[in-house]
């Protein structure tokens, strides 16, 4: 994994509660510090090996609810703390958000049920990315249920 520098833990609280609406909640963090992603190597690298794993993933899967979004939530955000021991980083500054999936977003569709996805703090900012299909990065400020946030959990 590449990084961009390091956040303390207090900094990370105090800019991921900037990122709720009224009424959500943030999760606890367990370490000190956390690493800085460094997009292009999260955009180049990880996402495309993350986008083939869970690829493979489905084709084994054998749950009639294998594209269960909580699932593959945990799926992704212990991929990326994996790449952070790999790297010997200090832990992924990478979260899961959970929101009401109010409108369409990366081939999910509008369902009106709560939905989790990956949110990862990058040297370019916040950015999300849907763990059923690692289809695309977006960035926080232009993800279609940002306004439906109702938690933000790192681990």
């Amino acid at each position: 994994m590449e990084t961009s520098g390091e956040i303390t833990a207090e900094q990370l609280l105090t800019d991921a509660q900037l990122l709720l609406p009224a009424g959500a909640y943030l999760g606890p963090l367990l370490d000190a510090n956390y690493a800085v992603i460094n997009h292009d190597w999260l955009a180049r690298t990880f996402v495309p090996f993350y986008r083939e794993t869970a690829a493979s993933l489905r084709e084994i899967a054998t749950r009639d609810e294998s594209s269960d979004c909580d699932n593959y939530g945990m799926f992704l955000r212990q991929m990326v703390g994996l790449a952070g021991i790999v790297g010997h980083t200090a832990e992924p500054a990478a979260a899961q958000l959970i929101v009401m999936q109010e409108r369409a977003f990366s081939g999910v569709a509008r369902t009106r049920e709560r939905h989790c996805v990956g949110l990862f703090l990058t040297d370019r900012g916040w950015y999300v990315l849907e763990p059923q299909n690692g289809a695309r990065l977006t960035a926080l400020k232009r993800y279609a249920n940002r306004g439906n946030i109702r938690f933000i959990t790192f681990h």
